[in-house]
């Protein structure tokens, strides 16, 4: 089915995640209350019609049980590589999505820099306001 062309029902369903997920938002910053400008919410059937995936999937590997469990799969995903020097980044590290991913890119430059080296950045970034 087109997107866009939907019905008043799939509408109203999109409606109502929006209005939750925006009261999510000002209840944790409300000072962003008269700032939202845009809102576009999508769904599995938008990625469907638009990435042509008729499962409704996006990128990256598959968010299974097994993805999370398998210590196999686990271990290949972690951010340090056996080979020295050589880490990984990007959605797959972690959760399928855009802010995960951006978070993976963080999480992968402390594990470079190493623990002390982050420790202190985190205290002067998150605590000191610095």
């Amino acid at each position: 089915m087109p997107s866009g062309d939907r019905g008043e029902e799939y509408e109203k369903l999109k409606e109502q995640w929006q209005e939750k997920c925006l009261q999510l938002l000002f209840r944790m910053y409300p000072q962003l209350k008269d700032r939202v400008e845009f809102v576009n919410v999508s769904t599995p059937l938008s990625i469907e019609y638009y990435l042509r995936e008729p499962r409704g999937g996006a990128v990256g590997l598959d968010q299974t049980p097994r993805r999370y469990t398998d210590w196999e799969v686990v271990k290949c995903l972690d951010l340090e590589t056996k080979l020295h020097g050589l880490y990984l980044t990007g959605q797959d590290t972690l959760i399928c999505g855009v802010t995960l991913a951006q978070m993976a890119g963080f999480l992968t430059a402390l594990r470079i820099i190493g623990p002390l080296a982050s420790a202190r950045l985190l205290l002067q970034n998150f605590v000191f306001g610095c």
